[in-house]
């Protein structure tokens, strides 16, 4: 699956209104609502590391980590280091994810449950970041996305995904995740894909905006970081 997120910052009431009306004139699956967090944190500058404790008294460099927790990967949350270390935790078990009927993508092996081989965690990494390691990471900023619809298309290989973003509170813009399977793009030239999702933006009518389908690695794709990295650079206010 290859992803693009866009922003439309300007959204009134009437283009998201507009917009959801030219999708339903498609005739799309509906796959649900959906939601979001996305939590900006700052690394504590006075988290010396071990090896320059007795040279420094703060922090040289200032490190960012992003988590991103959809609602419809449950109990995940995927971590982004400065734009270049991604990783994926969740609290989900095999066993539970199949009697809810939730996705089992990203799920605790059974097996792995037993021989207690997990993180332990009741709680999902990102609020585990907030809590447990104040002393290492301070939260700068939560991004919600609410009040979002998930549309399927073209026989599921197109997947397009909409939220409304608020940050304290505000309205700022409407958010428009594209999941396109990799059949529809050339995978092994990630240089191209923009003109891939301009041509879908065109197709469906998808209002203009601030969009992102950059990659961590152009040589290898990850699927869940890179949407974490795109979000990291959409959602910069």
């Amino acid at each position: 699956m290859v992803t693009a997120v866009l922003l439309v910052q300007k959204a009134t009431p009437e283009t998201i209104t507009q917009f959801h009306d030219q999708l339903s004139n498609e005739l799309p699956t509906s796959k649900g609502k959906w939601n979001f967090n996305f939590k900006i944190f700052r690394n504590n500058p006075y988290s010396i590391p071990p090896d320059l404790v007795e040279t420094t008294t703060t922090s040289p460099e200032s490190k960012f980590l992003f988590t991103l927790s959809p609602s419809y990967l449950p109990d995940s949350t995927i971590t982004l280091v400065n734009g270049k270390s991604a990783g994926v935790f969740t609290n989900l078990i095999e066993e539970e994810a199949s009697e809810l009927s939730h996705p089992t993508e990203l799920t605790i092996p059974n097996e792995h449950l037993h021989r207690g081989a997990t993180t332990g965690l009741n709680d999902r990494f990102d609020i585990f970041v907030g809590q447990k390691l104040q002393s290492l990471w301070t939260q700068r900023q939560i991004i919600k996305g609410d009040g979002g619809q998930i549309y399927e298309l073209e026989n599921g290989n197109l997947c397009i995904k909409t939220s409304n973003v608020f940050l304290h509170g505000n309205f700022r813009g409407l958010l428009i995740q594209i999941d396109l399977n990799d059949h529809l793009c050339d995978t092994k030239n990630p240089d191209s894909f923009k003109q891939v999702f301009d041509k879908v933006s065109e197709k469906y009518g998808i209002p203009p905006g601030n969009l992102c389908c950059e990659v961590l690695d152009t040589k290898y794709l990850d699927k869940y970081g890179d949407l974490c990295f795109q979000y990291s650079k959409i959602l910069n206010f």
